[in-house]
């Protein structure tokens, strides 16, 4: 049996591994015109597992600065495993992958004083642009919780207890 190789697909799944990986580092290091940079100019964003937000097409720009208001006030790492790419055409990929997202609050002096985590999987559609790969479509299905969701002005009330975790 002869086996093809891709070098175009696989320096498009090695394109956007390192989209995803700049991505989530945007959030963790506050970076928000690094985050616009991974995004198409308009986005289909659910999270609705996580915050009482109807699924829906969003700017960009608006969807970083959601992003700014609901997480200045906490140090974050966001992690993410498993990632799972089907090619739909040249210009288009679709992806998956599990995450691990950890909160942390900020007192004054930058220490920590409670946290928030939750753990889940990601839905992505990824659409070759120009000069880049970009985010078109995120979907975050949570699986559970854990710790105090007061730190994150975003999270569905009554979420997660102090310690304890649940599926959502």
């Amino acid at each position: 049996m002869a086996h093809t190789f891709d070098i175009q697909w696989l320096d498009d799944r090695w394109q956007i591994h390192d989209l995803l990986c700049r991505f989530q580092s945007a959030f963790d290091m506050q970076d928000w015109a690094a985050m616009r940079a991974c995004l198409c100019d308009e986005i289909f964003v659910d999270y609705s597992s996580f915050r009482a937000e109807a699924p829906g097409a969003q700017r960009a720009d608006d969807f970083v600065q959601r992003r700014r208001t609901a997480l200045s006030a906490l140090h974050m790492q966001h992690n993410f495993l498993n990632l799972q790419l089907t090619r739909q055409d040249e210009s288009r990929v679709a992806g998956t992958c599990n995450y691990l997202i950890m909160r942390f609050a900020k007192d004054g002096q930058g220490a920590t004083s409670g946290f928030f985590h939750s753990y889940g999987r990601y839905v992505f559609r990824f659409c070759r642009q120009p000069d880049a790969w970009r985010i078109a479509h995120i979907e975050q299905h949570l699986l559970a919780s854990e710790g105090d969701a007061a730190l994150h002005a975003g999270a569905r009330a009554g979420q997660a207890d102090s310690g304890a975790s649940g599926r959502r």
